[in-house]
C-alpha cells in the first residue's frame, strides 16, 4: 500500500509541476531563457481638425479587441476633452451609441473647440504567442445574412451586375474577383458605376462589395486594418472575410486575391469609418507602427497583468520588488536541497551536517567562490584550534558549544577588520557566512577528529567543501535562478523526485569504489 501512495503522490505531483509548466510556457508565453528579447509595435492615431466654435464630438475606432494579441498600455490623450470608451460598433451614419457589431470606439467631446483642434490614441500591441506574430484567425461568430437596405434603383443595378458577374464566374474563387474588378473600376460598368456614385473611396467599395454578396446569399464582412512594420505613416488596408461552404475565406482587396494575411492586425469590422468627426471640419488621421525590442520577461508579465489579472495577483509578480528579490535567493535554497540529497544517497559524499553546504554555498554568492573557500577555510581552522584547546578544560556539550560560537564570531570580526584595513572589500563579506552552523561543523569536526582520526575528519571537511562548491554553482547559475523564479511549479517535480530518491535502498557510486575488492572476488 505504501509503494502505491508513493507512485500516485510523485504522479499527482510530476503531472500538476509539468502540467503548469506547459501551459505558462507553450499558452501563456513565459520565455525559458532569461535574456530572451520579443517584439512588440507601438500604434498610434493622431487625429487633428478644425474647431468651429461650438460642442464637437470625435469617435474614432480603437484597438481593444485584436486576435492574437493583447493591447495594453492604451492612453488618450486631448487637452479639455471629456472621453468616453464604448465596447460597441458604431454606424457610419450617425454618431449614436447603437450597439453593432463588436468593434470598440472611443467618443472624445468638448462643448466649445476653435482653431486646430490634436487628438492623440496610443497603444502597444503584444503578441500572445511569445514574439511570434499570430497568422490571421477567423471569426468565432458566422456573420448572419443582412438587408443590404438597397432602393428600388439600386437594387435594378445590384442584380444586373451580379447576374453578369454569375455568368462569367464559376464558383467564389473567381465570382469574387470580378466582382472586386467592376466595383473598383465602374467606369467599365455603369451599374457599378450608379451603385457607388456617393462612395468612390476604397473603404466605401468594400462595403458595397460586402452589401452585394449579402445579396447574393454569401456571409461577409469587410475588415480594415494595419501592417506592423515601421512606418510613421500607415495606411488602412481593407480586406473580406467571407464564409463560404463551411469554412472561412480572406479576399486582399488592395491585390484582387484570396490569400492569408501575413503580419496584419484587423483595427475595426463593418462599414463604418476610423473616425468621424461632428462640429468641426478638415478631419484627418494619421496612423504610425513602430517596433520595439524590450525584454521578454518584462512584456509577458505587462501582458499577462492586462489580460488575466487574477493569475498575475497570486503569482510571485505581484509582490513588491524587494520581496521579489528576497525570494529569488531563498527559491534557490530547495534546488541546493535536491543537490545535496542526491550527491549523498545516490553519488555517496559525506557532509557534516543536513544543511550546512548549502547555506554555506548561499554565503559564497556574496563572497564569490574563491574568496568564499579561502575564508570558511580560515574560520573553521582557527576556529578547530580554539576547540581543541577547549577539550582541555573538559567544559559541558552547552557551555563547550556556547564558547565556540562566541570565538566563531570575534574570528569574523576580526578577519572583517584586518581585511578591510589590507584594502581587501571581499573579507568584509565574511559576515554573511551562518554563524550557527560553522559553530556547530567545528564541533562536528572535532568530535570526528577524536573518535575516527585527523584523516576521516578532514576527508569529510573536504567532502562538505566539495558539495558546498557544487551547489554554488547551481545556485549561482542565471538559468537555473530563471526556471525557478518564473516557474515555480517546478519545485513539485523537484519535491517528487526528493520523494524518490528518499526511497533509494540501493548501492551508492562511492560503495562501489569502496567495495571494489569484493566486486572483484
Amino acid at each position: 500500500m505504501n509503494k502505491l501512495q508513493l507512485k500516485l503522490l510523485v504522479g499527482i505531483l510530476l503531472a500538476v509541476g509539468l502540467g503548469v509548466f506547459s501551459y505558462k510556457v507553450f499558452v501563456l508565453g513565459f520565455p525559458l531563457v532569461p535574456s530572451e528579447k520579443t517584439s512588440v509595435w507601438n500604434v498610434e492615431a493622431h487625429v487633428a481638425f478644425d474647431g468651429e466654435k461650438k460642442p464637437v464630438k470625435v469617435v474614432l475606432q480603437t484597438l481593444n479587441r485584436v486576435s492574437g494579441f493583447a493591447v495594453t498600455d492604451e492612453y488618450f490623450i486631448g487637452a479639455g476633452y471629456g472621453r468616453q470608451r464604448v465596447s460597441q460598433r458604431i454606424t457610419d451614419r450617425q454618431l449614436t451609441n447603437d450597439a453593432y457589431d463588436q468593434n470598440s470606439v472611443v467618443i472624445w467631446s468638448k462643448r466649445l473647440a476653435d482653431g486646430k483642434q490634436d487628438l492623440i490614441y496610443s497603444a502597444v500591441l503584444r503578441p500572445e504567442s511569445g514574439g511570434e506574430l499570430p497568422m490571421w484567425s477567423p471569426p468565432q461568430e458566422i456573420p448572419q445574412l443582412r438587408d443590404p437596405q438597397f432602393s428600388e434603383a439600386e437594387t435594378v443595378a445590384a442584380d444586373a451586375l451580379l447576374s453578369k458577374i454569375g455568368k462569367e464566374s464559376a464558383d467564389i474563387e473567381s465570382f469574387v474577383p470580378l466582382l472586386m474588378q467592376a466595383l473598383q473600376h465602374p467606369e467599365k460598368d455603369s451599374n457599378a458605376a450608379y451603385l457607388l456614385r456617393d462612395a468612390a473611396s476604397s473603404r466605401g467599395v468594400v462595403n458595397m462589395a460586402v452589401r452585394l454578396l449579402h445579396l447574393s446569399g454569401i456571409p461577409a464582412q469587410s475588415v480594415h486594418g494595419i501592417t506592423l512594420g515601421t512606418s510613421s505613416d500607415a495606411g488602412i488596408t481593407h480586406w473580406l472575410e467571407l464564409y463560404q461552404n463551411d469554412s472561412w475565406h480572406m479576399f486582399n482587396v488592395a491585390k484582387g486575391v484570396f490569400s492569408t494575411p501575413v503580419n496584419f492586425v484587423p483595427w475595426w469590422r463593418g462599414d463604418a469609418p476610423l473616425a468621424e468627426l461632428k462640429g468641426g471640419k478638415n478631419l484627418q488621421v494619421s496612423l504610425s507602427v513602430v517596433p520595439d525590442a524590450i525584454d521578454a520577461m518584462k512584456n509577458v508579465v505587462d501582458r499577462i497583468s492586462a489580460t488575466h489579472p487574477t493569475f498575475f495577483d497570486y503569482s510571485l509578480f505581484s509582490l513588491p520588488v524587494q520581496a521579489q528579490a528576497t525570494y529569488r535567493v531563498i527559491l534557490l535554497i530547495p534546488i541546493g536541497a535536491i543537490l545535496l540529497v542526491f550527491l549523498r544517497n545516490v553519488i555517496g559524499f559525506s557532509t557534516f551536517g543536513t544543511f550546512m553546504p548549502v547555506l554555506i554555498a548561499l554565503s559564497f554568492r556574496e563572497t564569490q567562490l574563491l574568496w568564499g573557500v579561502s575564508l570558511f577555510s580560515v574560520v573553521i581552522i582557527l576556529g578547530l584550534g580554539v576547540r581543541l584547546y577547549l577539550e582541555h578544560l573538559k567544559l559541558l556539550l552547552v557551555p563547550r558549544l556556547a564558547c565556540v560560537l562566541i570565538t566563531v564570531v570575534l574570528l569574523m570580526a576580526g578577519i572583517s577588520v584586518v581585511c578591510f584595513k589590507l584594502g581587501i572589500p571581499r573579507g568584509v563579506s565574511v559576515s554573511l557566512f551562518p554563524m550557527v552552523i560553522l559553530s556547530m561543523t567545528i564541533e562536528r569536526i572535532s568530535v570526528m577528529w577524536d573518535e575516527l582520526g585527523a584523516v576521516k575528519a578532514i576527508q569529510q571537511a573536504v567532502g562538505s567543501m566539495a558539495v558546498a562548491v557544487l551547489a554554488y554553482l547551481v545556485m549561482t547559475d542565471s538559468y537555473v535562478e530563471h526556471l525557478f523564479f518564473v516557474f515555480p511549479e517546478l519545485f513539485l517535480v523537484l519535491l517528487a523526485l526528493t520523494v524518490m530518491m528518499g526511497r533509494y535502498t540501493g548501492y551508492r557510486l562511492m560503495d562501489l569504489v569502496r567495495f571494489r575488492t569484493f566486486i572483484r572476488e
